[in-house]
C-alpha cells in the first residue's frame, strides 16, 4: 500500500483528518499532505485508504501530487506493477 501526495488547491485552510488521530489538522493553501493509499478515483474524489481507514479528498479542493525525485518517481512506478 503505497503513500499518495496531495496539495490543497484552495486558497484558505482546509482540515484533513487522519484514520487514527482524534483531532483534524490543518492544511494550508498550497501545502502538501501525504496519506497511505491506494488511491481511487470517482468523479467528483480522491479516495485514499480502504475500509474504515479511507478518506475522500473533493477533486475541487485537493489535486494528486506527481512524484518530485527519480527514486519517487521509479517506487510509484512500481507500485502500479512496472516492476518484472
Amino acid at each position: 500500500m503505497g503513500a499518495v501526495r496531495l496539495r490543497n488547491l484552495g486558497e484558505a485552510v482546509h482540515l484533513y483528518a487522519p484514520p487514527d488521530s482524534p483531532n483534524s489538522l490543518p492544511v494550508d493553501a498550497g501545502q502538501i499532505i501525504t496519506v497511505a493509499g491506494p488511491l481511487k478515483e470517482t468523479d467528483d474524489a480522491y479516495v485514499c485508504g480502504e475500509g474504515d481507514q479511507a478518506r475522500a479528498f473533493p477533486k475541487s479542493r485537493w489535486a494528486v501530487e506527481k512524484p518530485s525525485t527519480k527514486k519517487a518517481a521509479t517506487e510509484a512506478a512500481q507500485e502500479k506493477g512496472g516492476d518484472s
